[in-house]
């Protein structure tokens, strides 16, 4: 077996070594479920922030500027984490389009893919996370400018 120094063709040769044909096939696609199911997760928690702002918006703009400004900020990084959850969750490529003659190529691609899909992920996800963080400020700032 060829020693790679490429971890990704490292992981491809092992998990070839591993799992035969379709077990293989199905392992890679498996991963890709867990991601697509991540960037749901992602997305579900941007509609429902931006399902409350419909609600208390108003009330947390009315308190003031610094609120505000959170609030503004918050739904703009939860909009942009939800724009690369919907990408990741649009840009489908199914495992069998990568079906190379050699399965260990195949698993190559699709780690590669897989790789640049999660870090894609995470980033989207610090967007949401910071954007909650913001969000969740203009909030104790309302709260705090009522009760004040």
């Amino acid at each position: 077996m060829n020693k790679s120094t490429d971890p990704q063709r490292r992981e491809a040769e092992r998990l070839s070594a591993i799992f035969k044909g379709p077990e293989l096939l199905e392992f890679l696609a498996g991963q890709l479920g867990v991601l697509k199911h991540q960037a749901q997760m992602l997305l579900g928690m941007c509609g429902l922030a931006i399902t409350v702002t419909g609600f208390s918006g108003s009330n947390m703009i009315q308190a003031g500027r610094a609120s505000a400004i959170a609030l503004v900020v918050g739904i703009g990084l939860i909009l942009m984490g939800a724009l690369g959850s919907l990408h990741s969750l649009m840009s489908v490529r199914w495992v069998t389009e990568d079906l190379a003659e050699d399965l260990v190529d195949t698993a190559y691609v699709v780690i590669l893919r897989r790789n640049t899909q999660l870090r894609r992920l995470s980033m989207a996800g610090i967007l949401v996370a910071c954007g909650l963080a913001a969000y969740l400020t203009s909030v104790a700032l309302a709260a705090f400018a009522h009760h004040a």
